[in-house]
């Protein structure tokens, strides 16, 4: 926001795990309650147990498929997921067959959640209304069942957060009655409109705050269990001005292989994105790569990559950044 409307103010800008499209955050989440809904089982009195709608043990199923499929696609088998465009993952591959007794297994109508999910909210013409998430080792943690599922005790975010956004802040005028398993993305989401045009950071011609020398760094969680990563690079490959290919020379978007909301997650989700904006914008060194580490990987190191690069692997010691290169 500072950057898109207060161009002149500031040499740098950091912008971390951005809730720029609030207001689209709020529609999708309640995307993603009315799938769940539609999905989980029913208690006696015909109420949905949202808990329920997938265990612990089927996410980390999809969690271990997921690294199964797309981990070794950076050319190192390390638990991360780097080349997340690659990975063409379908949670279909995960549906039960015939007489599997697999506890980890999905029926049909939970990966087809699951692709509703991922695949972002959209209206009845299959159009796009916010971005889509990309499938990462986040699934398993508590923070992704915590934001879609909840628990015995605990409703989903999705159902008091996302819920009280959307009404109370989003549509306008604010409506405390709406009911977030009616709300319909052809009818309402014009209701949403004007606070957008207030609230959301979308703007994508920043040539005023680019041409007096403006540096940015973003940076996102792959595995944000709110913001879609698909909703922040769609804005990122819009920024004018622009290069038609690789890093923008005065705006890069750092993306963290399975890092949950800001931290966390199996992720090298320790970084210092401070000094990266300093020294690009007081010594004119663009960051070409930023090393990060984590708890969830002690001793380890790894490049984060401005997108659309990504860390391979290029032989060598398998801890350590170094080994890697950005490409």
């Amino acid at each position: 926001m500072a950057a898109q409307r207060l161009p002149l103010e500031f040499d740098g800008v950091v912008s971390g795990n951005a809730s720029f499209n609030l207001t689209r955050v709020a529609a999708n989440q309640v995307w993603s309650l009315q799938t769940v809904n539609r999905i989980a089982p029913r208690d006696p009195q015909g109420r949905p147990l949202l808990h329920e709608a997938f265990t612990d043990a089927q996410l980390k199923g999809v969690a271990d498929a997921v690294l199964q499929q797309c981990d070794a696609l950076d050319g190192l088998r390390d638990g991360m997921v780097n080349d997340f465009k690659a990975c063409k993952f379908d949670p279909r591959s995960q549906v039960c067959k015939a007489g599997e007794a697999d506890k980890a297994c999905l029926t049909s109508a939970q990966a087809d959640g699951l692709r509703a999910i991922f695949g972002g909210a959209r209206n009845s013409r299959g159009e796009s209304l916010y971005g889509n998430f990309t499938y990462d080792t986040g699934i398993a943690t508590p923070a992704w069942r915590s934001m879609h599922l909840g628990s015995a005790t605990s409703p989903p975010a999705n159902a008091t957060l996302g819920r009280d956004t959307l009404r109370e802040f989003s549509v306008t005028p604010a409506d405390t009655t709406l009911d977030p398993l009616k709300f319909d993305f052809d009818r309402d989401m014009p209701r949403t409109t004007e606070t957008a045009a207030i609230n959301d950071a979308v703007a994508t011609l920043l040539t005023t705050f680019a041409g007096r020398g403006g540096k940015m760094i973003v940076y996102h969680g792959l595995s944000d269990q709110a913001m879609a990563t698909g909703a922040l690079t769609d804005w990122y490959d819009r920024l004018s001005p622009r290069r038609e290919e690789g890093p923008q020379d005065w705006a890069r978007l750092f993306l963290i292989p399975g890092m949950t909301h800001c931290a966390g997650g199996q992720s090298t989700d320790q970084f210092d994105m401070l000094a990266a904006i300093q020294d690009w914008v007081e010594k004119s060194r663009a960051p070409d790569r930023v090393v990060a580490s984590g708890r969830a990987f002690p001793g380890i190191t790894r490049p984060l990559c401005p997108y659309p690069k990504v860390a391979h692997y290029d032989g060598g010691d398998a801890s350590n950044a170094s080994s890697f290169s950005c490409r």
